[in-house]
């Protein structure tokens, strides 16, 4: 995603295609945001894993990779972002962009201590999809971000796309 966002100018990352659809430093507030709640998620996650003393994952190394499959196949239009993650505010890209990487690197640490659990035994209710467990989470999050990726080229692929 950095690439594709590094060293545009202002006008560019300021740039809406139509009133009331996100410009790229949207896109990059929400995404910091995303990722602001989902290290939340995985901190209070690992609070429930010591609290209720789940046990260690008896499969570890079965593949969970197709665990949202059936979900996401049913998704064929674009979510509404839940206000909590809906930008309100302009932050610039550097702020964004400082913002995710420390909600990043919490998460992972989070992820890490969470890896000895089994993940299928926390579950908490995704804004679209319902409830999920944690190895559910860490896919859609993981996932997250690509999804925009695609919305950032689509944008900059706009006729009115400022060409700096």
């Amino acid at each position: 995603m950095l690439r594709h966002v590094d060293g545009l100018s202002d006008a560019q990352l300021s740039y809406k295609p139509e009133a009331g659809e996100w410009s790229l430093n949207d896109i990059l507030h929400h995404l910091a945001l995303t990722d602001e709640a989902n290290g939340k998620l995985a901190s209070r996650a690992l609070k429930h894993a010591h609290e209720k003393n789940v046990p260690p994952d008896p499969m570890p190394d079965e593949s969970v990779l197709n665990c949202l499959d059936a979900a996401v196949a049913s998704l064929n239009t674009r979510a509404q972002a839940p206000d909590f993650v809906r930008p309100q505010s302009h932050l610039s890209a550097p702020e964004s962009l400082a913002r995710l990487a420390a909600s990043r690197e919490r998460m992972l640490q989070s992820i890490e201590q969470l890896c000895v659990y089994d993940l299928t035994q926390l579950k908490y209710p995704h804004p679209v999809l319902g409830d999920l467990d944690m190895y559910q989470w860490i896919l859609i999050a993981g996932g997250h971000e690509g999804r925009h990726v695609g919305q950032i080229k689509r944008i900059k692929a706009e006729p009115g796309f400022p060409a700096n």
